[in-house]
């Protein structure tokens, strides 16, 4: 799945406890931004995900890593607007093993 945005995800592989984590980036462009400018772009991306979640032609597994991706930037986005997240930094979110569910095809 490609998600094009501000931000790059990447997963690392799970843990002895069986938990994925994902590495989330933000683009050096969207960095470079104005405050002003960042809430609104992220804000926008967001809108985006909501749109694409809801396709019709979208496969499951796609739509599940998805919502993923959009229930994690919803959590993002007031700390952006408020400039409270250093951008340059690397996010890492640990994410609990779903039997089932394999993250690493959902976000490739």
């Amino acid at each position: 799945m490609d998600i094009d945005g501000p931000i790059r995800v990447s997963v690392v592989e799970p843990s002895p406890e069986g938990n994925y984590e994902l590495h989330i980036r933000f683009t050096e462009e969207f960095q470079h931004q104005d405050l002003a400018q960042q809430g609104p772009a992220f804000r926008d991306y967001l809108g985006r995900l909501y749109q694409d979640v809801r396709r019709p032609d979208l496969d499951d597994r796609t739509r599940q890593g998805m919502l993923l991706i959009q229930q994690v930037c919803e959590q993002l986005l007031e700390p952006i607007e408020a400039g409270d997240l250093p951008l340059s930094e690397t996010l890492v979110v640990e994410i609990q093993r779903t039997p089932g569910i394999d993250l690493s095809d959902l976000l490739n």
